[in-house]
C-alpha cells in the first residue's frame, strides 16, 4: 500500500553506509525492508519471489540477487545504477532524421522498423518506421533512477538489504534475533 507520505532524507554516498553494512545481517525488520521495496518501487521493473505481486521484468530478477552480489556490491548497484549496466536492461538512444531524439527500451525489431516502450513503468509503446530512423546507440544512463534511496533512513536502508538479501522470504535468518 501507499500508506506513509514519501520525503527526501538525505542523499547518501557509498561511504556513510558502507560502515553499517555487518548490520544486515541479523535483527532486521521483514516489514520495513519490504514497504521501502514498495516505496522505491522496485517492484515495477524487478522480480522478488514468485507468486501475483511479484513484480515486473525490465530489470533483473533480484530474488536471488544475493547470490551474485555482496552487500557492498548491491548497494554500489542501487546508488549508481548507471556503473555497470546488463546489455539486455541497457536503453537505447534513437535519432531520428527529422532531428528528433527518443529514448527507451527496444522491444522489437523488424525490417520495417522498431517498437520502442519510452518508459519502463508504462505499458505505451511507439512505432518507428525503419525509414525515419537516422542512428541507433546504446544509452550509458540505466533506465533505474539514481538517488532511490534518498527518502529512507539508515535502518530502512539496511532492512531494504537485508529484504534483498533474504531474496523476500520474512523466514530468512537476518530477520531473526
Amino acid at each position: 500500500g501507499e500508506g506513509k507520505a514519501v520525503h527526501f532524507v538525505r542523499e547518501w554516498a557509498l561511504e556513510e553506509l558502507t560502515s553499517s553494512l555487518a548490520r544486515v545481517g541479523t535483527k532486521r525488520s521483514f516489514t520495513r525492508g519490504k514497504q521501502a521495496f514498495a516505496t522505491a518501487q522496485c517492484r515495477a521493473c524487478h522480480r522478488m519471489g514468485t507468486g501475483p505481486e511479484a513484480g515486473g521484468v525490465f530489470g533483473p530478477d533480484l530474488t536471488a540477487v544475493a547470490s551474485r552480489f555482496g552487500r557492498r556490491d548491491l548497494l554500489v548497484a542501487i546508488l549508481d545504477p548507471s556503473r555497470a549496466m546488463d546489455e539486455k536492461y541497457r536503453n537505447t538512444i534513437l535519432r531520428l532524421r527529422d532531428g528528433t531524439q527518443l529514448v527507451g527500451v527496444v522491444e522489437s525489431e523488424s525490417p520495417e522498423g522498431l517498437v520502442l516502450r519510452p518508459n519502463p513503468l508504462s505499458e505505451e509503446t511507439i512505432q518507428i518506421p525503419t525509414e525515419k530512423i537516422a542512428e541507433l546507440t546504446p544509452s550509458a544512463i540505466s533506465p533505474m533512477p539514481a538517488g532511490l534511496l534518498n527518502v529512507f533512513e539508515r535502518d530502512e536502508i539496511l532492512d531494504l538489504l537485508a529484504y534483498l538479501e533474504a531474496g523476500g522470504n520474512p523466514e530468512s535468518p537476518v530477520f531473526k534475533e
